[in-house]
């Protein structure tokens, strides 16, 4: 059984729409903050779901932050909640589902041109390679499962997924938690 809680990035949340430099001619994946961090020429827009009321419902096709989430989870809203141990206290993304997403709860992400994206997903199991991916433009970034960013206090492990793409903004991301298991993101 596998578990994830979802935290789009920044200190808890998004990490969303990022101008970047003409340094790079191809895209370039990340799995480390670190790494993605230093690439940015700028500071990152950070969507911070700490700063929402916990409870706050985000609709299918609704914004928060300036960032539109298309999804279908079989009537299940978004929900800011603070259910489980963070990357920052005391909220994360999660659904009217006890704030659990499972497998193949697939979403969009729609914002501003950019030319990055980065986000935290928070696992109470270990995940294997590929469990999770986020597409952007042409690029797919997979979560690789040995570079564990952190592990908070309840023993979750926070992973880090990342695309930037210097020469061609991206519009929007698709998020894909693989078939087969029980995910809370």
């Amino acid at each position: 059984m596998k578990k994830i809680k979802l935290f789009l990035i920044g200190v808890c949340t998004v990490i969303g729409m990022v101008t970047v430099g003409a340094s790079s001619a191809e895209p370039v994946t990340y799995s480390g903050l670190a790494a993605f961090i230093d690439a940015l020429p700028t500071e990152p827009s950070i969507l911070d779901f700490d700063l929402m009321p916990t409870g706050m419902t985000i609709e299918d096709s609704e914004s928060a932050g300036g960032i539109t989430f298309k999804y279908d989870f079989d009537g299940l809203p978004m929900k800011v909640a603070h259910l489980y141990a963070t990357t920052s206290a005391p909220n994360f993304l999660g659904t009217g589902d006890s704030g659990m997403f499972h497998d193949g709860d697939n979403f969009i992400l729609s914002f501003p041109p950019g030319h990055g994206i980065g986000l935290f997903f928070i696992s109470a199991d270990p995940l294997l390679d590929g469990d999770i991916s986020v597409t952007a433009g042409s690029v797919t970034a997979e979560l690789i499962a040995e570079n564990i960013h952190a592990t908070l206090a309840d023993g979750s492990r926070v992973y880090f997924v990342g695309i930037i793409d210097a020469q061609t903004a991206m519009t929007s991301a698709y998020i894909e938690a693989l078939e087969g298991g029980f995910f809370l993101y």
